[in-house]
């Protein structure tokens, strides 16, 4: 019988959008409008449960920005906000000394409180649990914020972000970066994209970068060398304890804080015949109810006619215990994450039609954990990238480049 994916909850259709994320109890959702290749007026948008706007703030009031606002995050409870990407492209404008954007608000009023330029585009935002730490990245720069809140009078409280910790790295480029859910820990994804410019094999070396923080002091944990491929997105669990990355080649690496300098393993799941993994754009990790770490990867295939794959991978004792996979029909995107149940699994998919603004279709989805079977699978006419599942598991947030913001929520059904 023919797989029918769950009806959304509600659908909003602003702009195009590269981002989202949705609090811990899936009430609150924010995401950020965007035009990859152009210009416009851009916002960042929260939304509550029912599909109502609550606030939305402009990256510039009255002025146009390129390309808008490329990642979001909202802390787990819902009070800080924080958006970031770029307003200069700095191809047409290489005299702009900062291009990228940085945004933070007030949850429940949507407040401007954090308001900078830094001199990249900022390619990912992060936030712990309670927003008392952000973490950020761009260029060849990974930073941490800590929030400092100013009892004005009884009910009346500033906010300001202040940094704490600058991390530039001589030999690569910063291009993900996330932290624990109980602040203590960052990790960060290190890649040289112009390896071996004048050979005619590009490696793609880097590292995994890790970080403690301990109030205001951040401490360098680890620098996890990778010199046959390197890492393109990191993600980490709840408590710090393990993180996990997808690399260049389409394999997935574990790390784990007792000794954050040495890969547990490194895992390259085996895709059907005639297909080869390619780039993994997309991960996530959880714990399970054994204390294994459970690893989700996104890769692009090459070959035949699939575009992607979504596989997991338990850590048993130690070594890389693949659980099953799954083929998506375009490539993968970054919109791979995990409720902390390790109960459901979400992944994204399309991509650009050669060096034009022509995209493929896509697909939101998400899958079962314990056997990748298919719970959701929304079709869209454009490409999708981001897509969030609540850390309670009770909801799941998607967007896509056809301009629409799905969200389902829980108990997802599916008829078959």
């Amino acid at each position: 019988m023919t797989f029918q994916s769950p009806t959304p909850t509600w659908t909003i259709p602003p702009a195009q959008v590269n981002s989202v994320a949705i609090s811990d109890d899936g009430t609150r959702c924010v995401y950020g409008s965007s035009f990859e290749r152009g210009q416009g007026y851009f916002y960042t948008y929260m939304v509550d449960n029912q599909g109502n706007q609550l606030w939305k703030q402009p990256i510039q009031r009255n002025t146009a920005t390129y390309q808008g606002v490329y990642w979001v995050d909202i802390s787990g409870d819902a009070a800080i906000v924080a958006a970031g990407g770029e307003t200069v492209d700095y191809h047409e404008d290489p005299s702009c000394a900062n291009p990228g954007f940085l945004q933070a608000f007030v949850g429940t009023t949507g407040e401007k409180f954090l308001d900078i330029t830094k001199p990249a585009r900022i390619n990912q935002v992060s936030l712990s649990h309670d927003g008392s730490y952000l973490a950020i990245c761009y260029g060849q720069t990974v930073e941490v914020y800590k929030l400092k809140k100013l009892i004005i009078t009884p009910g009346l409280t500033n906010y300001q972000f202040d940094s704490i910790f600058t991390h530039t790295s001589t030999t690569y480029d910063i291009n993900s970066c996330v932290i624990s859910h109980d602040g203590s820990t960052v990790v960060a994804a290190a890649i040289n994209w112009d390896a071996n410019k004048s050979g005619s094999t590009d490696t793609h070396k880097g590292a995994i970068l890790s970080f403690s923080i301990n109030d205001t002091t951040v401490s360098t944990l680890g620098t996890c060398d990778l010199t046959t491929a390197g890492p393109i997105q990191v993600a980490v669990t709840d408590n710090g304890s393990h993180w996990a990355a997808s690399l260049h080649d389409g394999s997935c690496a574990l790390v784990n804080n007792s000794n954050p300098s040495t890969l547990v393993w490194q895992h390259l799941a085996t895709p059907a015949t005639g297909y080869t993994l390619d780039l993994a754009y997309a991960v996530a990790i959880g714990i399970n109810t054994s204390g294994n770490a459970l690893v989700a990867c996104g890769a692009n295939l090459s070959g035949g006619t699939k575009g992607g794959l979504l596989y997991l991978v338990e850590n048993v004792s130690g070594t890389a215990t693949a659980q099953w996979q799954a083929e998506l029909s375009y490539g993968a995107n970054p919109g791979v994450s995990m409720d902390h149940g390790t109960t459901h699994v979400t992944a994204t998919d399309g991509k650009p039609v050669g060096q034009t603004t022509t995209e493929s279709a896509g697909n939101l989805y998400l899958f079962k954990v314990a056997d990748g079977s298919t719970v959701i699978q929304q079709p869209t006419f454009m490409m999708n990238w981001p897509m969030q599942i609540s850390r309670d598991g009770s909801a799941v947030v998607g967007a896509s480049d056809d301009g629409t913001v799905y969200y389902w929520k829980s108990p997802y059904t599916s008829a078959g």
